[in-house]
This record gives C-alpha cells, structure tokens and sequence, in this order.
C-alpha cells in the first residue's frame, strides 16, 4: 500500500510540475500586453470603425465619431508601434469636438 502511494505522489508531482510550467504560457497568452492579441482586437475595431464611418445611413456625428477614433488610434499606434495601446484608444477615445478639421471627411447634408 506504502508503495502504491509513494508511485502516485511521484506521478502526481511529475503532472503538477509540468502544469505548472504549461500555466506560465497560459499566463502569457492573457497579458494585457499580448500584442498577438491586441493585433487582433485593432483588427476587428478597425474594421467596425470604418464600417461606422462609411455607412451613409448613419447620422454625421456617428460618422464622425468613428473617424476620430480611427485617426486617434493611428497617431497612437505610429507614435508607439503598440496595437495593444491603438486598441485602447480606439475602444475608449471620445473626441473633444466634432467640429470640421482639416483633412475630414465632408458629409453632404440627406
């Protein structure tokens, strides 16, 4: 009986170390820093920003609101090289202003 035990403590100890050292690249993939995922969030954002923005059945505030954030996470995204942080300001950024700026896109009144 003493046996069996000692030959399944050292079993469950062998499993225990090695799911330990499979938990640490768990960890890894959940990071709030993950680029690989942040990669994909922006993508995905991205693509739901620009369909906002180019939906001509949306009000001009909205359209503008997505191209705000787009151009917001951009500058973010060249001024760091982080798709982690232009993720952050694309989910997050809420403009100052909604007024025209050089370089907007001119909506024709419907």
């Amino acid at each position: 009986m003493t046996r069996t035990f000692l030959v399944f403590t050292l079993f469950m100890s062998i499993f225990a170390h090695a799911n330990t050292e499979d938990s640490s690249n768990a960890e890894q993939l959940v990071t709030g820093k993950n680029e690989a995922i942040c990669k994909s969030t922006f993508g995905q954002e991205m693509i739901s920003q620009q369909m906002t923005f180019s939906n001509q059945a949306n009000a001009q505030d909205v359209r503008r609101i997505a191209e705000r954030k787009i151009a917001a996470a951009r500058k973010t995204f060249a001024d760091t090289g982080s798709y982690c942080d232009a993720a952050q300001v694309l989910m997050n950024f809420e403009p100052k202003s909604l007024s025209g700026q050089n370089g907007d896109a001119q909506f024709k009144e419907q």
